[in-house]
């Protein structure tokens, strides 16, 4: 994992001089909402691009690290914080092409059994650095982005597969015994070693982009849903 903690100010300003760009991102929100990419420029202004709370694109550069925390709490000066945010290090999750890519896994409990309903891939088609179907990236087979972006051979394909399907696994299993759910969405990225780096844990995990992707895989996911909902 990334290295994370909640927001502050004196976190904000830590790990902006720790790596070489962060992300922040609302702890509630979805559909990419509230998240941003944040970097130091090297003549000491801070960068951000993203997109607002009301999902309105944002790129900017600030010469005080204040006004970035503006962006984030507009109302804190009548009194009113705009919930939750968590930094997140930046992880390096590309295409040879530079493309920002990212791995979204939906894990079911099943007659109390964690399965795998199904993964696909999203490649970021803007350069705003955030990976979300939501806001222009394009949801793809875990095949195609594995072997057609990554240029992975089979083994290593099935491989990495294998390795998501685990890690997802572990992870609901760990969240499930502080956030019970019967499903969850979780996210990865793949590092420039090929390694999967788990992102985050959503717990309302939405499948529309299953439907676009393959929608056998979105009909067993449907399914799923069904023999929850009768047991």
């Amino acid at each position: 994992m990334p290295e994370s903690t909640l927001y502050s100010l004196e976190n904000l300003i830590y790990l902006l001089n720790k790596y070489e760009y962060i992300y922040v991102k609302h702890n509630t929100t979805g559909q990419g909402r509230a998240m941003y990419k944040v970097y130091k420029r090297k003549d000491g202004h801070y960068c951000f691009n993203g997109f607002t709370m009301q999902g309105e694109e944002i790129s900017k550069c600030v010469a005080a690290i204040e006004d970035f925390h503006q962006v984030l709490h507009p109302y804190e000066k009548h009194g009113r914080l705009s919930g939750i945010y968590i930094i997140q290090e930046g992880v390096k999750s590309l295409t040879p092409d530079g493309n920002s890519i990212s791995i979204r896994v939906h894990v079911q409990n099943l007659k109390g059994k964690w399965v795998i309903g199904g993964i696909y891939g999203r490649v970021a088609t803007e350069d705003h650095g955030i990976v979300n179907s939501n806001r222009g990236s394009k949801a793809i087979s875990i095949e195609e982005l594995l072997s057609g972006y990554l240029m992975m051979d089979n083994t290593k394909k099935d491989q990495t597969i294998d390795s998501l399907k685990e890690d997802s696994i572990l992870a609901a299993e760990v969240i499930a015994s502080h956030f019970p759910c019967r499903e969850y969405g979780i996210d990865f990225g793949i590092n420039l070693e090929g390694k999967p780096i788990l992102f985050e844990v959503n717990t309302t995990p939405s499948i529309r982009s299953f439907a676009k992707v393959d929608r056998a895989i979105w009909k067993n996911i449907v399914e799923i849903r069904k023999m929850q909902n009768e047991g």
